[in-house]
Protein backbone atom coordinates (compact mmCIF):
# COMPACT_ATOMS: atom_id res chain seq x y z
CA UNK A 1 0.00 0.00 0.00
CA UNK A 2 1.62 3.24 -0.97
CA UNK A 3 2.63 5.62 1.98
CA UNK A 4 0.57 8.99 1.93
CA UNK A 5 2.79 11.72 1.12
CA UNK A 6 3.70 14.14 4.33
CA UNK A 7 2.72 17.94 4.35
CA UNK A 8 5.81 18.72 3.51
CA UNK A 9 6.92 16.38 0.36
CA UNK A 10 2.60 17.36 -0.94
CA UNK A 11 4.02 21.13 -0.38
CA UNK A 12 7.05 20.53 -2.22
CA UNK A 13 5.46 18.84 -5.18
CA UNK A 14 3.05 21.87 -5.42
CA UNK A 15 5.70 24.68 -5.41
CA UNK A 16 7.17 22.58 -8.32
CA UNK A 17 4.05 22.68 -10.49
CA UNK A 18 3.31 26.10 -9.39
CA UNK A 19 6.61 27.34 -11.20
CA UNK A 20 6.47 24.99 -13.60
CA UNK A 21 3.08 26.71 -14.47
CA UNK A 22 4.37 29.84 -14.08
CA UNK A 23 6.99 29.24 -16.49
CA UNK A 24 4.64 27.81 -19.04
CA UNK A 25 2.44 31.07 -18.70
CA UNK A 26 -0.57 29.12 -17.11
CA UNK A 27 -1.60 31.90 -14.76
CA UNK A 28 -4.83 30.01 -13.68
CA UNK A 29 -3.26 27.19 -12.70
CA UNK A 30 -0.26 28.86 -10.98
CA UNK A 31 -3.29 30.75 -8.53
CA UNK A 32 -4.72 27.57 -8.06
CA UNK A 33 -1.73 25.69 -6.96
CA UNK A 34 -0.41 28.93 -5.04
CA UNK A 35 -4.05 29.11 -3.38
CA UNK A 36 -3.48 25.45 -2.17
CA UNK A 37 -0.16 25.96 -0.78
CA UNK A 38 -1.16 29.41 1.23
CA UNK A 39 -4.17 27.76 2.63
CA UNK A 40 -2.45 24.74 3.72
CA UNK A 41 0.85 27.08 4.94
CA UNK A 42 -0.59 31.10 5.62
CA UNK A 43 3.18 31.24 6.15
CA UNK A 44 4.66 30.71 2.58
CA UNK A 45 5.94 33.74 1.72
CA UNK A 46 7.22 32.79 -1.68
CA UNK A 47 3.64 30.83 -2.54
CA UNK A 48 1.92 34.82 -1.83
CA UNK A 49 4.33 36.06 -4.06
CA UNK A 50 4.22 33.65 -6.90
CA UNK A 51 0.41 34.01 -6.10
CA UNK A 52 0.40 37.76 -6.38
CA UNK A 53 2.56 37.75 -9.80
CA UNK A 54 -0.25 35.04 -11.35
CA UNK A 55 -2.89 37.40 -10.21
CA UNK A 56 -0.87 40.08 -11.74
CA UNK A 57 -0.89 38.45 -14.68
CA UNK A 58 -4.60 38.14 -14.77
CA UNK A 59 -5.03 41.45 -14.36
CA UNK A 60 -6.52 40.48 -10.89
CA UNK A 61 -4.97 43.65 -9.43
CA UNK A 62 -6.29 44.24 -6.27
CA UNK A 63 -6.06 40.47 -5.15
CA UNK A 64 -2.49 40.85 -6.42
CA UNK A 65 -1.61 43.84 -4.77
CA UNK A 66 -3.15 41.75 -0.99
CA UNK A 67 -0.82 39.35 -1.93
CA UNK A 68 2.29 40.63 -1.82
CA UNK A 69 0.88 42.99 1.37
CA UNK A 70 0.31 39.84 3.09
CA UNK A 71 4.26 39.29 2.47
CA UNK A 72 5.54 42.46 3.72
CA UNK A 73 3.46 42.02 7.33
CA UNK A 74 5.94 39.57 7.60
CA UNK A 75 9.07 40.57 5.61
CA UNK A 76 8.94 44.13 5.50
CA UNK A 77 11.93 44.23 3.19
CA UNK A 78 10.81 41.67 0.83
CA UNK A 79 12.45 42.88 -2.24
CA UNK A 80 9.67 41.09 -4.92
CA UNK A 81 6.92 41.95 -2.89
CA UNK A 82 7.89 45.72 -3.12
CA UNK A 83 8.93 46.28 -6.20
CA UNK A 84 4.86 44.70 -7.07
CA UNK A 85 3.23 46.50 -4.81
CA UNK A 86 4.82 49.60 -6.61
CA UNK A 87 4.13 48.49 -9.48
CA UNK A 88 0.53 48.09 -9.21
CA UNK A 89 0.41 51.26 -7.39
CA UNK A 90 1.86 52.63 -10.46
CA UNK A 91 -0.91 50.52 -12.93
CA UNK A 92 -4.33 51.56 -10.43
CA UNK A 93 -3.43 55.32 -10.54
CA UNK A 94 -2.87 55.41 -14.56
CA UNK A 95 -6.09 53.14 -14.75
CA UNK A 96 -3.65 50.54 -17.02
CA UNK A 97 -4.19 47.07 -16.97
CA UNK A 98 -0.84 44.84 -17.12
CA UNK A 99 0.16 43.20 -20.29
CA UNK A 100 -0.13 39.01 -19.46
CA UNK A 101 2.77 37.05 -20.41
CA UNK A 102 1.79 35.04 -22.59
CA UNK A 103 5.18 33.07 -23.41
CA UNK A 104 7.38 30.77 -21.73
CA UNK A 105 9.85 32.41 -19.58
CA UNK A 106 13.35 31.49 -20.77
CA UNK A 107 15.66 31.44 -17.98
CA UNK A 108 18.62 31.19 -20.67
CA UNK A 109 18.00 34.66 -21.13
CA UNK A 110 19.39 35.63 -18.36
CA UNK A 111 22.67 33.35 -17.83
CA UNK A 112 26.10 34.48 -19.73
CA UNK A 113 27.29 32.93 -22.50
CA UNK A 114 30.24 35.64 -23.41
CA UNK A 115 30.04 37.94 -25.73
CA UNK A 116 26.27 36.82 -27.09
CA UNK A 117 24.59 38.21 -23.88
CA UNK A 118 23.80 41.61 -22.66
CA UNK A 119 21.88 43.73 -20.04
CA UNK A 120 21.25 46.78 -21.50
CA UNK A 121 19.18 49.40 -20.19
CA UNK A 122 16.81 51.83 -21.80
CA UNK A 123 16.89 55.41 -22.93
CA UNK A 124 14.26 57.53 -22.98
CA UNK A 125 12.11 55.06 -21.59
CA UNK A 126 8.17 54.73 -21.99
CA UNK A 127 6.15 56.61 -18.78
CA UNK A 128 6.01 54.57 -15.82
CA UNK A 129 2.97 53.78 -15.91
CA UNK A 130 4.08 51.92 -19.57
CA UNK A 131 7.22 50.19 -18.38
CA UNK A 132 4.78 48.93 -15.74
CA UNK A 133 2.27 46.80 -17.90
CA UNK A 134 5.47 44.32 -18.59
CA UNK A 135 6.20 41.87 -15.98
CA UNK A 136 10.00 41.00 -16.10
CA UNK A 137 10.79 37.77 -18.41
CA UNK A 138 8.24 39.24 -21.23
CA UNK A 139 9.66 39.08 -25.03
CA UNK A 140 10.14 42.08 -27.01
CA UNK A 141 11.23 43.16 -30.21
CA UNK A 142 14.45 45.45 -31.83
CA UNK A 143 12.74 47.72 -34.44
CA UNK A 144 15.02 50.11 -36.53
CA UNK A 145 13.76 53.60 -35.74
CA UNK A 146 15.89 56.51 -38.02
CA UNK A 147 18.80 55.13 -36.88
CA UNK A 148 18.34 54.37 -33.25
CA UNK A 149 17.47 50.48 -32.38
CA UNK A 150 14.44 50.96 -30.49
CA UNK A 151 12.68 48.34 -27.95
CA UNK A 152 8.93 47.75 -28.86
CA UNK A 153 6.52 45.46 -26.91
CA UNK A 154 4.76 42.57 -29.32
CA UNK A 155 1.68 44.73 -29.75
CA UNK A 156 3.54 47.30 -31.01
CA UNK A 157 4.23 50.00 -28.18
CA UNK A 158 7.47 51.18 -27.84
CA UNK A 159 9.16 50.71 -24.71
CA UNK A 160 12.54 52.92 -25.18
CA UNK A 161 15.99 52.73 -27.06
CA UNK A 162 18.89 51.45 -26.53
CA UNK A 163 22.18 53.13 -26.14
CA UNK A 164 23.19 54.80 -29.65
CA UNK A 165 26.90 53.03 -29.71
CA UNK A 166 25.27 49.91 -28.56
CA UNK A 167 22.48 50.07 -31.00
CA UNK A 168 24.92 51.22 -34.09
CA UNK A 169 26.35 48.33 -33.51
CA UNK A 170 23.77 45.87 -33.43
CA UNK A 171 21.89 47.14 -36.16
CA UNK A 172 24.60 46.16 -38.97
CA UNK A 173 24.67 43.08 -36.94
CA UNK A 174 21.15 42.54 -37.56
CA UNK A 175 21.22 44.05 -41.14
CA UNK A 176 23.85 40.87 -41.87
CA UNK A 177 21.64 38.30 -41.21
CA UNK A 178 22.42 38.06 -36.92
CA UNK A 179 19.09 37.24 -34.82
CA UNK A 180 18.37 38.05 -31.42
CA UNK A 181 15.56 37.17 -28.47
CA UNK A 182 14.95 40.01 -26.12
CA UNK A 183 12.94 40.14 -22.89
CA UNK A 184 11.95 42.38 -20.49
CA UNK A 185 14.44 41.95 -17.36
CA UNK A 186 13.27 45.08 -15.31
CA UNK A 187 10.48 46.96 -14.89
CA UNK A 188 12.00 49.53 -12.21
CA UNK A 189 10.85 53.05 -13.75
CA UNK A 190 13.93 54.52 -13.32
CA UNK A 191 16.30 52.15 -14.67
CA UNK A 192 14.35 50.12 -17.32
CA UNK A 193 16.18 47.12 -18.92
CA UNK A 194 16.34 44.47 -21.30
CA UNK A 195 18.25 41.20 -22.04
CA UNK A 196 19.61 40.12 -25.34
CA UNK A 197 20.60 37.18 -26.46
CA UNK A 198 22.23 36.46 -29.93
CA UNK A 199 20.51 33.43 -31.42
CA UNK A 200 21.86 32.93 -35.02
CA UNK A 201 25.07 34.40 -36.42
CA UNK A 202 25.40 35.00 -39.93
CA UNK A 203 28.29 33.70 -41.61
CA UNK A 204 29.21 37.55 -42.84
CA UNK A 205 29.31 38.20 -38.91
CA UNK A 206 31.70 35.44 -38.15
CA UNK A 207 34.41 36.59 -35.90
CA UNK A 208 32.09 39.56 -34.52
CA UNK A 209 30.71 39.50 -31.24
CA UNK A 210 27.51 40.89 -30.38
CA UNK A 211 28.79 42.30 -26.99
CA UNK A 212 32.08 43.12 -26.25
CA UNK A 213 33.12 44.72 -22.99
CA UNK A 214 33.51 43.85 -19.52
CA UNK A 215 33.75 39.83 -19.17
CA UNK A 216 36.67 38.87 -17.34
CA UNK A 217 37.97 34.98 -17.70
CA UNK A 218 37.08 33.93 -13.90
CA UNK A 219 33.43 34.76 -14.87
CA UNK A 220 32.98 32.68 -17.86
CA UNK A 221 33.30 29.54 -15.66
CA UNK A 222 30.41 27.20 -15.70
CA UNK A 223 29.06 26.88 -12.15
CA UNK A 224 25.69 24.85 -10.70
CA UNK A 225 23.99 26.11 -8.00
CA UNK A 226 20.81 24.17 -6.95
CA UNK A 227 18.06 25.25 -4.72
CA UNK A 228 18.95 28.60 -5.01
CA UNK A 229 16.71 31.89 -6.50
CA UNK A 230 17.96 32.43 -9.24
CA UNK A 231 21.63 33.81 -8.89
CA UNK A 232 20.76 34.03 -4.97
CA UNK A 233 23.68 33.55 -3.05
CA UNK A 234 26.58 33.99 -5.72
CA UNK A 235 27.86 37.46 -5.48
CA UNK A 236 31.36 36.53 -4.36
CA UNK A 237 33.80 39.64 -3.71
CA UNK A 238 36.23 37.55 -5.29
CA UNK A 239 34.27 36.70 -8.86
CA UNK A 240 32.03 39.65 -9.26
CA UNK A 241 33.18 43.49 -9.00
CA UNK A 242 30.31 45.02 -10.58
CA UNK A 243 27.79 44.49 -7.57
CA UNK A 244 25.69 46.91 -8.23
CA UNK A 245 25.04 46.06 -11.92
CA UNK A 246 24.71 41.98 -10.60
CA UNK A 247 22.21 42.84 -7.81
CA UNK A 248 19.96 44.35 -10.76
CA UNK A 249 20.25 41.07 -12.50
CA UNK A 250 19.54 38.98 -9.53
CA UNK A 251 16.55 41.40 -8.52
CA UNK A 252 15.23 40.85 -12.08
CA UNK A 253 15.97 37.30 -12.22
CA UNK A 254 14.33 36.99 -8.90
CA UNK A 255 10.87 38.40 -10.14
CA UNK A 256 10.87 37.09 -12.94
CA UNK A 257 10.77 33.49 -11.88
CA UNK A 258 9.65 34.05 -8.12
CA UNK A 259 11.06 30.39 -7.01
CA UNK A 260 13.86 28.25 -6.69
CA UNK A 261 15.44 26.91 -9.67
CA UNK A 262 16.45 23.10 -9.40
CA UNK A 263 18.03 23.76 -12.53
CA UNK A 264 22.33 24.52 -13.14
CA UNK A 265 22.85 27.70 -14.28
CA UNK A 266 25.93 29.68 -15.02
CA UNK A 267 27.34 32.79 -13.83
CA UNK A 268 25.32 35.67 -14.31
CA UNK A 269 25.81 38.06 -16.92
CA UNK A 270 27.48 41.82 -15.86
CA UNK A 271 25.74 44.08 -17.10
CA UNK A 272 27.50 45.72 -20.78
CA UNK A 273 28.16 48.86 -21.06
CA UNK A 274 29.76 49.45 -24.07
CA UNK A 275 31.88 51.65 -23.35
CA UNK A 276 35.02 49.91 -25.25
CA UNK A 277 36.11 50.42 -28.50
CA UNK A 278 33.36 48.74 -31.19
CA UNK A 279 36.02 47.78 -33.51
CA UNK A 280 38.48 45.98 -31.52
CA UNK A 281 36.96 42.79 -31.50
CA UNK A 282 36.77 42.91 -35.87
Amino acid sequence: MAVPATPGIRSRALAEAAVAAALEADWAKAVDLNQKIVQATPDDVEARNRLGRALLEQGKLDKAKASFTEVLKSEPNNSIALRNVQRISQLLENKTKPNTTKSRTQPRLFIEDMGKTGILRLINPAPPHVVAKFSPGSEVQLRDHDRLLAVHARDGELLGFLEPKVGRRLLGLLKTGNQYVVAVVSNDQQNPRVAIRETHQSPENAGRVSFPGHHRPIETKERAYIKGTFFRGIREKDELEDSDETDDLTAAADEALDEESEHAIKQPLVAEDDDEDDDKDE
